[in-house]
């Protein structure tokens, strides 16, 4: 496995280390930080430019059950996610009753 500094991994898929770094701080490319600077994995960066490497950290997983949820509109993209609860008190709520302490 070779491991590969940001001025390296910017080589490597030629572009600017500041834009590689701004992306890896954002999970869109795959890195990591060690202490107080940036290590990239050359396969993972290989993986990432062939469109083979999995979704980013960022990415959220829709979990599928067999009730239907309401669909709430995300406040800051107009984006509708599936699921969850808009405020706490729901939250507390959901939670009770699954555990049967109300």
């Amino acid at each position: 496995m070779q491991i590969f500094d940001i001025d390296e991994a910017a080589d490597f898929l030629k572009m600017n280390p500041e834009v590689l770094r701004r992306k890896a701080k954002l999970g869109l490319i795959p890195g990591r930080k060690a202490g107080k600077r940036w290590v990239f994995v050359c396969e993972h960066l290989a993986d990432w430019v062939s469109g083979r490497y999995p979704l980013s950290v960022n990415d959220t997983l829709t979990v599928v059950d067999d009730q239907p949820k309401d669909t709430i509109q995300c406040r800051s993209t107009s984006v509708k996610i599936h699921g969850g609860f808009s405020s706490p008190l729901q939250m507390d709520g959901e939670y009770n009753r699954l555990l049967g302490l109300s």
